[in-house]
C-alpha cells in the first residue's frame, strides 16, 4: 500500500486483540447466533453452551471461553461477536477506513476521530471478551500528527512505528528499503524450505512440490502486495537459486543445462514447461492484477478514480508489463486500459514469454 502522507492530520490504527478467538465471551456469542443465524443457533448451543472437559495428564481443564481451533464456524462465530463492536464505531466516528478482516482492523481519519473508535473498542469490546493488545496494536502515519502525542488521546504503550507497518503481511510505508528487506526475508525463507525439498531426492515429488508450494508461489501475495520495485534484488537472488535447482533436478550433474533449457523449464505446462514459474515472469504481473482486480474496492475506499492510474509505481509497472508483451506506450493510453483488458494482457504474458 502506498500511503502519500500528505494529511497530516490523519493517523491509521492497525487493530490486534489478545489471543483473539480464544478469550470470546460465549454468552455474547451465543446471543449473536441466536439474533442473526438461528438455523445453526440449537448445533452452536451444543457445542459452546457448556464449558468443554480439556484433559492433560492428571489434569482436567474447563475450557468456557472463545471458539475451538479447526471450528469451520470459529470465524464466522467470532465475526459475529465483533460486528456490533465495528456498527458502533460507523454510527459514532466519522472515518474514511473502518474495515476489518476477523480480528484485523484497520481505521484511518483524523487523529481525534480515530482516538474515539480506539475508546469504543477498549469499552465495548471487553464486554464481548475482546481485550486489546495495545503493545501490538499500531499508530502509524508517514508524517506524524502531533496530537497523537498529546496525554490521553492515545495510550502511552500504544505501538508506534516511524517509518513502516505490515498490513496483512502487505508493506505500508513510503521507505523502499523497507519493503526490500521483507522481500528478502520471505525469498530467503523460500530458498531454505527448497533446499530442505532438495533432501527428499525424489526428482517427481520434488517437481510437485517445487511447483505447487515451495517455489515462487509462496511469493505471490508478496509480490501482488509490493512495489515492483523493491523486488529487483530479491527477484535475481530468488531466480538464480532456481536455476540452480533445476538444473540438478532435471539433469542431476548440471551438464546440457543453460539459459534456454532454463527457459523452456519455466514455460506453462501447456506449451511444454514445468510450469514453475520465475519471479522475474510474475512480479509485475501479480502487482498489476492485483491493482486491477481491487479497483473499484480502492475507488470506494479512497474516493478517489483516478488514483490507481495516476499512482507512479503503477505506471512503471504497466509500461514494462507492456513492453514485454511487444505492445508500446505511445500506442495504449494507461488510463483507457479496462480491467478486463489488462487481465487479458497479463495473461498475455505467459503466451508471450
Amino acid at each position: 500500500m502506498e500511503l502519500k502522507g500528505t494529511m497530516n492530520n490523519n493517523s491509521m490504527l492497525l487493530i490486534d486483540f489478545s489471543n483473539a478467538f480464544n478469550m470470546v465471551d460465549r454468552t455474547t456469542l451465543l446471543q449473536e447466533v441466536r439474533s442473526h443465524c438461528p438455523a445453526i443457533a440449537q448445533w452452536v448451543e451444543f457445542c459452546y453452551a457448556k464449558p468443554a472437559r480439556l484433559y492433560y495428564n492428571d489434569f482436567i481443564l474447563s475450557s468456557g471461553k472463545g471458539v475451538q481451533q479447526g471450528d469451520p464456524l470459529g470465524p464466522l462465530l467470532f465475526a459475529l461477536t465483533l460486528h456490533p463492536v465495528v456498527l458502533s464505531i460507523a454510527s459514532k466516528c466519522k472515518l474514511d477506513l473502518n474495515a476489518w478482516y476477523l480480528d484485523y482492523g484497520t481505521i484511518i481519519d483524523d487523529t481525534l476521530e480515530v482516538s474515539k473508535a480506539l475508546a469504543i473498542i477498549q469499552s465495548e469490546g471487553v464486554r464481548r471478551g475482546l481485550h486489546l493488545n495495545i503493545t501490538k496494536t499500531e499508530l502509524f502515519w508517514p508524517t506524524p500528527d502531533p496530537r497523537s502525542l498529546i496525554p490521553g488521546v492515545f495510550p502511552d504503550n500504544i505501538g508506534r512505528p516511524s517509518t513502516d507497518v505490515k498490513l496483512l503481511g502487505g508493506p505500508v510505508s513510503l521507505d523502499l528499503q523497507f519493503s526490500k528487506e521483507m522481500v528478502m526475508r520471505r525469498v530467503t525463507k523460500t530458498i531454505n524450505l527448497m533446499s530442505v525439498v532438495k533432501k527428499l531426492k525424489d526428482p517427481q515429488s520434488e517437481l510437485l512440490l517445487l511447483h505447487n508450494c515451495t517455489g515462487v508461489s509462496r511469493l505471490y501475495f508478496t509480490m501482488s502486495t509490493t512495489n515492483p520495485l523493491a523486488l529487483q534484488q530479491a527477484m535475481t537472488h530468488f531466480d538464480d537459486h532456481l536455476f540452480q535447482y533445476l538444473r540438478q533436478l532435471i539433469t542431476a550433474d548440471g551438464a546440457g543445462f543453460g539459459p534456454l533449457q532454463y527457459r523452456i523449464a519455466t514455460l506453462p505446462i501447456k506449451d511444454g514447461g514445468l510450469g514453475v514459474y520465475t519471479m522475474q515472469d510474475t512480479s509485475n504481473y501479480c502487482y498489476l492484477d492485483s491493482q486491477f482486480q481491487t479497483r473499484a474496492i480502492q475507488n470506494v475506499i479512497l474516493k478517489d478514480t483516478s488514483t490507481t492510474s495516476s499512482s507512479p509505481t503503477y505506471q512503471q509497472a504497466l509500461e514494462a508489463h507492456i513492453q514485454v508483451c511487444g505492445l508500446t506506450s505511445s500506442s495504449h493510453s494507461f488510463d483507457d486500459i479496462s480491467p478486463q483488458s489488462m487481465h487479458s494482457l497479463a495473461v498475455l504474458y505467459f503466451e508471450a514469454v
